[in-house]
């Protein structure tokens, strides 16, 4: 990877805040084997000012109306050179100077689609080396987190823009459930989350279940009622084990040690 080209792909709208801290966070970095990309959504805020500003370290940037996020992504991957890329969407960072160092010089870094995992505010998420269907059900992975091969989208096709909130979790399972790529999970928290993107954002939780639904049922066909049941029976489960008296004694030490 030393020798091959990184695509950073930033996508912003109207959020020159969060922009300027994931350009100062890029720019920092201290492996440079990267070009630097951004696609802007026809801010109408401060963000063209700060884009025109770092100019001098962006090797392509556009500013026109689009027809969101993923739209906005595919057209990074259209314009980007790289072997590989990252999807670094504005207010999202990378976790520090060495970040980019430390994860392409893991030893794990080897496969198609290479996962990190991520810090945020209060806490952070590791995801697991092993990835099965039931986890693309419970979750999905951490594009901002995401090394992808080139050839994974050559062969996979781009974003399925119909979906405006979760097309990035369709394209995960699409990947897994094609069983063409090797997924390689480094233990290494690559980025700082912005938990105020678009996927957390309360106005769109019903629009996301929607979508979350509409997609399971198209790629696990048959098989998604038996994992909905296997999933409620979890869940069954769990409330049972809440209520024993280990249970109990295990949530009141929770609640008076924290």
């Amino acid at each position: 990877m030393n020798n091959q080209l990184l695509s950073i792909i930033t996508v912003n709208y109207n959020n020159h805040l969060g922009l300027q801290k994931t350009i100062d966070s890029v720019i920092s970095q201290q492996w440079k084997n990267f070009e630097y990309l951004i696609i802007d959504g026809a801010s109408t805020d401060d963000s063209l000012t700060i884009i025109k500003e770092n100019e001098h370290h962006i090797h392509y940037w556009v500013s026109e109306p689009d027809t969101g996020v993923f739209n906005a992504m595919n057209k990074g991957f259209q314009q980007a050179k790289g072997e590989c890329l990252l999807f670094l969407n504005s207010g999202d960072v990378l976790n520090g100077e060495n970040a980019l160092l430390d994860f392409i010089n893991h030893p794990n870094f080897k496969g198609d689609i290479i996962y990190g995992d991520y810090q945020f505010e209060n806490g952070g998420k590791i995801y697991p080396d092993e990835l099965t269907p039931l986890f693309f059900i419970k979750s999905s992975l951490p594009h901002q987190s995401t090394f992808f091969k080139r050839s994974v989208f050559e062969v996979m096709g781009l974003y399925n823009e119909s979906y405006k909130i979760a097309a990035d979790r369709a394209f995960y399972i699409k990947c897994f459930l094609s069983d063409k790529f090797i997924f390689t999970h480094i233990k290494y928290p690559l980025t700082i989350y912005d938990l105020k993107g678009l996927s957390n954002a309360k106005e769109f939780n019903s629009l996301k279940k929607v979508e979350d639904e509409a997609i399971l049922k198209k790629y696990y066909g048959v098989y998604y009622q038996d994992y909905q049941k296997f999933l409620q029976l979890e869940r069954e489960l769990s409330l049972v084990k809440m209520s024993t008296f280990k249970g109990i004694l295990k949530r009141l030490k929770r609640k008076y040690t924290n």
